[in-house]
């Protein structure tokens, strides 16, 4: 019952990023960025930086969750078929396999996160490096990946438009993680 807890939580934080990033972010860029439109990617994709953390913090478990906030934005804006297929496939893999890679080259159980393991993380420092470097790696894959499927000539500047996005989405989560970390940690 605790991880359907953590699934349905870390979906419910996936889906305010979504709401986040379609209700504010995008307008916003539209408005101040409307000379610079190439696709469908954002130069602020808040929804990588919450992504990426909560795979570190609770593991390759929450892959599910992020599946299925993909597939239920993806429904909802209108995404239909093999771009469906596309987009929920690569938001979820793209995080998995940088985890996964950490935990088999750090010796740890393969589906661990940082919290609730024996052999977790100390500071956040050490989680936010892992959280960065776990983002960085989905960033460039998603990119590349993304920029071929909506390109015809391949990499264009839409693969650095995904991966400048993925990159300050994940920063402005790890700033806000700890501002709100230390936040909470001082009503204690």
């Amino acid at each position: 019952m605790n991880h359907l807890k953590l699934l349905l939580m870390s979906y419910l934080l996936i889906m305010v990023s979504m709401l986040l990033q379609f209700q504010f972010i995008w307008p916003a860029e539209a408005v101040l960025l409307s000379n610079w439109s190439e696709g469908p990617a954002s130069l602020l994709f808040l929804p990588h930086g919450v992504k990426a953390l909560l795979i570190v913090l609770l593991g390759p478990v929450v892959s599910i969750a992020i599946a299925f906030a993909h597939l239920s934005t993806d429904l909802l804006v209108g995404v239909e078929g093999e771009r469906l297929l596309f987009s929920f496939s690569v938001s979820t893999l793209v995080l998995l396999i940088p985890m996964l890679m950490f935990n088999y080259v750090s010796q740890r159980p393969l589906l661990s996160g940082v919290l609730g393991s024996d052999k977790g993380l100390v500071s956040y420092a050490q989680v936010s490096r892992l959280v960065f470097s776990v983002a960085l790696i989905a960033a460039l894959m998603n990119a590349l990946l993304n920029a071929a499927w909506y390109s015809e000539s391949g990499v264009s500047l839409l693969a650095f438009r995904y991966l400048l996005g993925d990159i300050l989405g994940v920063l402005t989560t790890l700033v806000l993680w700890l501002i709100g970390s230390k936040w909470l940690l001082k009503g204690r």
